[in-house]
């Protein structure tokens, strides 16, 4: 009896914990450049699609990304700078993976919003009412492709004011792309002023309309 019990407590000793759940990185805001890091970063990720995007995309995801960023940490915000694919977990005002989008069939879609929780619809509104006011071509509907709904970096972030996929134009498309090289900067300072609007805090101003 003695022996069996010496047997089970050396069992129990040796068994192996539970893996423990990585904390959570709590920050006011993350903000992704689409396709930034890639292909690099590919091999580490081998569960993402190594998608490299559009022509010229990951060039100039992390211009907007950069503007952004550097716009809200001077307003006192605190912001996750991520490239296309990270490691853990984020809990977070508000989230934007920015994209540019490419269609085989140039000048065939436009700007555009992805989101996967139906409580995320206000901040897609939101984005649309702001970002409308400027872009002059069209605005897919909300989640029109399966990528958008169903964008990965959802499953690594908890926002409570709205996680989006914002798709800034297309880039395949020669007006569009015309219109959107000079603005990358302005759109960063666009999209700061949103997610500050958004999560109510350091009162970014709206940079208003593009001046050359």
């Amino acid at each position: 009896m003695i022996a069996g019990l010496i047997v089970s407590a050396v069992l129990v000793a040796q068994a192996p914990s539970p893996a423990a759940t990585p904390t959570p990185v709590v920050v006011d805001v993350v903000i992704s450049a689409g396709h930034e890091g890639r292909p690099e970063s590919c091999p580490r990720f081998p569960r993402h699609k190594c998608n490299l995007g559009a022509p010229g995309e990951r060039q100039w995801t992390p211009v907007v990304a950069d503007a952004a960023t550097r716009i809200l940490r001077a307003h006192g915000i605190t912001v996750a700078r991520l490239p296309a694919d990270f490691d853990g977990t984020y809990d977070v005002g508000a989230a934007v993976f920015i994209h540019f989008d490419g269609n085989d069939t140039p000048c065939s879609t436009g700007a555009s919003i992805g989101y996967h929780r139906e409580s995320d619809k206000p901040a897609a509104a939101a984005w649309h009412a702001i970002y409308a006011r400027y872009f002059p071509y069209a605005f897919m509907p909300d989640d029109f492709t399966t990528n958008l709904r169903d964008y990965y970096g959802f499953r690594q972030v908890r926002a409570a004011d709205g996680a989006l996929v914002i798709e800034l134009g297309e880039v395949t498309c020669p007006r569009e792309r015309a219109w959107l090289a000079p603005r990358l900067e302005w759109e960063g300072a666009l999209i700061a002023y949103y997610l500050s609007q958004r999560i109510g805090k350091g009162e970014v101003p709206d940079p208003g309309p593009f001046l050359k």
